[in-house]
C-alpha cells in the first residue's frame, strides 16, 4: 500500500510542478526580449531565467533570438565571379552566339584536314626513303 501512495505522490507532485509549455516561437520572442534587456546575459542565465518562467531555452533558441534581434553573425563573404573573359587555362573561349561556334567547328575540322594532309605527305616521303634501301 505505501507504494501506491507513493505513485500518488509522485504523479500529484509532478502535476503542480509542471509549468506551462510555451511553442518555440513564443521562447525566442521572450528569450529576444531578456535579451535586449540585458544584453551581456549568458546563456546560463538565460536557461535559469527561462526555467523559472517555464521556457525551454537552448542554444538553438539563443541563435534566433539573436537574429531576430539583428545581433547575427555576418554572413560568410563568398568568392566573386570572375569575369566572363577570365577562363582557367587551356580552355577555350566561350562562343558568343550559335553561329560562331559552328564556325569555330568549321574552322577546327579545316585545319585538323590540312594537319592530316602535311602528316600523309611526310609519310610517303618517308615510305619513299625506306624502299630506296
Amino acid at each position: 500500500m505505501a507504494k501506491k501512495a507513493r505513485k500518488k505522490s509522485r504523479s500529484t507532485a509532478k502535476a503542480a510542478s509542471s509549468k506551462p509549455r510555451y511553442s518555440r516561437p513564443d521562447t525566442v520572442k521572450w528569450t529576444a526580449q531578456q535579451m535586449s534587456k540585458n544584453p551581456g546575459a549568458s546563456m546560463t542565465e538565460l536557461k535559469k531565467l527561462g526555467s523559472a518562467a517555464g521556457y525551454h531555452v537552448y542554444p538553438l533558441i539563443i541563435g534566433l533570438a539573436r537574429k531576430e534581434l539583428g545581433w547575427s553573425r555576418p554572413k560568410k563573404r563568398v568568392a566573386r565571379k570572375k569575369a566572363a573573359g577570365q577562363r582557367g587555362p587551356g580552355r577555350p573561349r566561350k562562343a558568343d552566339s550559335p553561329a560562331a561556334a559552328i564556325q569555330a567547328v568549321i574552322a577546327r575540322m579545316n585545319a585538323l584536314e590540312k594537319e592530316a594532309a602535311t602528316l600523309r605527305k611526310a609519310l610517303a616521303k618517308i615510305a619513299d626513303i625506306a624502299n630506296r634501301a
